[in-house]
C-alpha cells in the first residue's frame, strides 16, 4: 500500500468517526444545559408546591389532580407521536413534513378542548366534584393554544437543541409560579390555579416563534407525510393509551377509593418522589433519545456498545437521586410543608423506593423506540395497567392507604421483564449491566439507610399508617 493510500484510509476513517464525535460532543453539551435548566426547573417546582400548600387546602390540589388525570388521558390517547416523528423520520427537516405536523397538532389540540366540554359534567358527577364542570372546559382550552406552537420546538428536539428548549419551559413555569401566585393573593380560589395554566401555555407557544423566526408553519395537507406519521404513530398511540392507563390510574382509582384531601397529600407526594425519574425523562428524551437515534442504523452490536456507554452514567445518577430522596424525603416534608400535608412523608419514601426498576426499564425503552420498534412499548403498558387495576384495589383492601401506595410503587415490576425480552430480541440485551448497577444502587442504599438509623432518624417509614 502507497504512502498516499494510506493517508485516503486515514481521511476516510476520519470522516467516519467525526460525525459520531460531534454527536457526542452535542450530547455533552445538552446534558449540561439539562443540569442547569432542570435543577432550576426543580427548585422553582418545590417553591411552588410549598408557597401554594401554604395558600390553599389539599381539597384545591385533588381536584387539580382529578382534571389533570382527564387532560393528560385525553392527551395520551391522541398522542400520534409527531415530536417522535420529527425525530425519528428522514424527512424530519423538510417544510412540507413539518407543516403537516403542526396541521395534524393543531386539529388534535381543537379535538381535545371539544372532548373537555363532553366530559366535565360526567367527571363531575363520578367524581362528585361540581367545580369540575366549568374548570375542566377552560383547562382544556389550553390543548388549543399548545396546539398552534411552532414547529421549531419539535424542529429543536430532532436536533439536540437543548438550550432554547429548555430556557423555553423554564420561563414557561416561571410564568406559571407568578400568575398563580398573583391570582390567589388576590382571590384565593381553584381559579388560580387553572389561570397559571393558562397563562403559562400562552407564553410557551408565543414564544416558540421566536426561537427558531425563519420557520413559519402554516396549513398543509400532504398525503405521503400522513400516511408516514400516522404509520410510525399507530403504535406510539396505542403505547401512549396504555401509558396513561399504567401512569395515572393510580389517580383514577384513588380519586374513588380516598378523600379528596387525601388525594391532594398523595398528589404532593407523588410529584416530590417523581423528581429523580423526571430528571432522567428529561434527559432521555431530549438528549439521549435523539442522539442514539442517529445510531440506529449502524450494526447492531456496534449501536448495543453505544447504548450501553450512555445508558451508565445516567443510572448512575439516578440512583443517586433515588437514595436522597429515599433518606431525605419524609424529613423535608416533615420540616417544609404545612401539618395537612404530613402525611406525604411516608408515601415519598415509598414511591421512590419503586422507582429504581422503573429507571432501568426506561432507560433501556428508548434504546429499543430509535430502532422504531414501539409495539414493545405498547405491550409493556398493557403489562402495567393489568398491574395497577389488580394491586391498588387489593392493596387498599388489606392495609388501606399505605396498601394502595406501595401497590402504586411495585405494579410496574412487569414491565422491566417485558422491556429485557424485547432488549434480547432486537439484541441490545442489557441484563447484565442492570445486574451490577442494581447491586451497586442496594448496597449504597442499604448503607445509607444503616448511617441514617445509627444517627437516631430511623428508617423513612416509620410513619406509615394505614
Amino acid at each position: 500500500m502507497t504512502i498516499e493510500s494510506e493517508e485516503e484510509e486515514v481521511l476516510i476513517q476520519e470522516e467516519a468517526i467525526s460525525p459520531a464525535r460531534h454527536l457526542e460532543k452535542k450530547a455533552l453539551k445538552g446534558t449540561y444545559y439539562i443540569i442547569i435548566f432542570y435543577a432550576i426547573a426543580n427548585a422553582l417546582r418545590l417553591v411552588s408546591s410549598i408557597v401554594l400548600t401554604h395558600l390553599f387546602t389539599p381539597d384545591y390540589f385533588g381536584v387539580m389532580q382529578l382534571m389533570t388525570v382527564v387532560l393528560v388521558g385525553l392527551t395520551l390517547f391522541s398522542h400520534i407521536g409527531l415530536g417522535d416523528s420529527v425525530i425519528q423520520s428522514p424527512r424530519g427537516d423538510e417544510p412540507v413534513f413539518l407543516n403537516t405536523v403542526w396541521t395534524l397538532q393543531v386539529m388534535r389540540g381543537v379535538g381535545l378542548w371539544l372532548m373537555t366540554l363532553l366530559l366535565a359534567w360526567p367527571v363531575a358527577i363520578f367524581y362528585r366534584e361540581s367545580r369540575i364542570i366549568w374548570l375542566l372546559p377552560v383547562l382544556g382550552f389550553g390543548c388549543v393554544i399548545a396546539g398552534f406552537s411552532s414547529t421549531s420546538l419539535l424542529s429543536l428536539s430532532r436536533h439536540m437543541g437543548i438550550g432554547k428548549t429548555s430556557s423555553q419551559e423554564l420561563l414557561s413555569q416561571a410564568v406559571q409560579f407568578v400568575v398563580t401566585i398573583i391570582w390567589a393573593k388576590i382571590q384565593p380560589s381553584l381559579w388560580a390555579l387553572v389561570a397559571g395554566r393558562i397563562a403559562s401555555e400562552v407564553f410557551r407557544t408565543v414564544f416558540s416563534y421566536f426561537i427558531m423566526p425563519e420557520l413559519r408553519p402554516r396549513f398543509t395537507w400532504d398525503k405521503e407525510c400522513v400516511r408516514a406519521i400516522l404509520g410510525f404513530g399507530k403504535w406510539i398511540m396505542l403505547g401512549s393509551a396504555l401509558a396513561f392507563l399504567a401512569q395515572q390510574s393510580d389517580r383514577l382509582i384513588l380519586g374513588k377509593l380516598i378523600p379528596i384531601v387525601a388525594l391532594g397529600v398523595y398528589g404532593i407526594a407523588y410529584g416530590l418522589s417523581d423528581l429523580p425519574r423526571n430528571i432522567i425523562s428529561m434527559f432521555t428524551s431530549r438528549v439521549g433519545y435523539p442522539f442514539i437515534a442517529k445510531f440506529a442504523q449502524r450494526p447492531r452490536e456496534e449501536y448495543r456498545a453505544i447504548v450501553l456507554k450512555y445508558r451508565r452514567p445516567i443510572l448512575a445518577v439516578g440512583g443517586l437521586l433515588l437514595i436522597c430522596m429515599i433518606n431525605l424525603g419524609d424529613v423535608f416534608v416533615l420540616h417544609v410543608y404545612k401539618k395537612p400535608y404530613h402525611d406525604a412523608s411516608w408515601m415519598v419514601c415509598i414511591l421512590a423506593a419503586g422507582l429504581w426498576h422503573t429507571l432501568l426499564y426506561s432507560t433501556s425503552n428508548q434504546a429499543i423506540l430509535a430502532l422504531g420498534k414501539a409495539h414493545y412499548s405498547a405491550s409493556s403498558n398493557l403489562v402495567y395497567c393489568i398491574g395497577l387495576f389488580v394491586l391498588i384495589p387489593v392493596g387498599f383492601h388489606f392495609y388501606g392507604i399505605a396498601g394502595a401506595v406501595i401497590a402504586v410503587a411495585i405494579s410496574d415490576v412487569p414491565v422491566y421483564f417485558v422491556i429485557l425480552h424485547a432488549a434480547y430480541r432486537e439484541k441490545v440485551g442489557m441484563f447484565f449491566q442492570d445486574l451490577w448497577m442494581t447491586a451497586g444502587f442496594a448496597t449504597a442504599l442499604g448503607a445509607t439507610l444503616f448511617l441514617r438509623v445509627l444517627l437516631g432518624f430511623g428508617l423513612p417509614f416509620h410513619g406509615i399508617h394505614s
